[in-house]
């Protein structure tokens, strides 16, 4: 019987590891308590060492890859005994339901809150300053100047004049 080398839940907060280079290759021999492969988690880097020994049938996962815990990283068995069946499609699902879990759902608007075309406006630090003490956004300064060049205080004083004006 074959042994499927997952990546499992070594600590409570890990979510994913990174294989970080294979020490066998399909084919190779392998030794229990011999290393197959370096993996990275946040917190460490480790060789894994099958319990079992074998043939390394087959590498599931490429090195310098990033998987979810559950992962199927390897087969070792006997140079004769089958491959598992559907392990590919398994690592599919695991891979894409933990993307779909870790994608970030954030709704942050950047282009409204950098200023026009999605660039931080630029603005000499008293700019800013004048901006600020006035209650003026600066990214309206800057649409009212309508140059692409640095906002100055001297241009904030001039949009504060107009807006008096008006």
């Amino acid at each position: 019987m074959g042994l499927l080398i997952t990546i499992e839940k070594w600590a409570e907060n890990l979510d994913e590891a990174t294989i970080g280079e294979w020490l066998k290759a399909e084919g190779d021999a392998i030794e229990p308590g011999e290393a197959l492969c370096e993996i990275i988690t946040d917190k460490a880097t480790f060789q894994y060492e099958p319990e079992e020994g074998g043939v390394v049938r087959r590498l599931y996962a490429a090195p310098k890859s990033t998987v979810p815990v559950g992962y199927a990283i390897a087969f070792v068995a006997g140079p004769d005994e089958l491959l598992p069946e559907g392990v590919e499609a398994a690592n599919a699902r695991l891979l894409a339901d933990h993307q779909q879990r870790t994608q970030l759902d954030l709704d942050l608007d950047l282009p409204a809150r950098r200023g026009t075309a999605g660039r931080r406006v630029r603005a000499t630090p008293a700019a800013r300053r004048a901006a600020r003490d006035a209650a003026v956004e600066i990214e309206n300064v800057a649409a009212f100047i309508g140059q692409d060049r640095p906002v100055t205080d001297a241009d904030v004083a001039v949009y504060l004049a107009r807006a008096q004006e008006s």
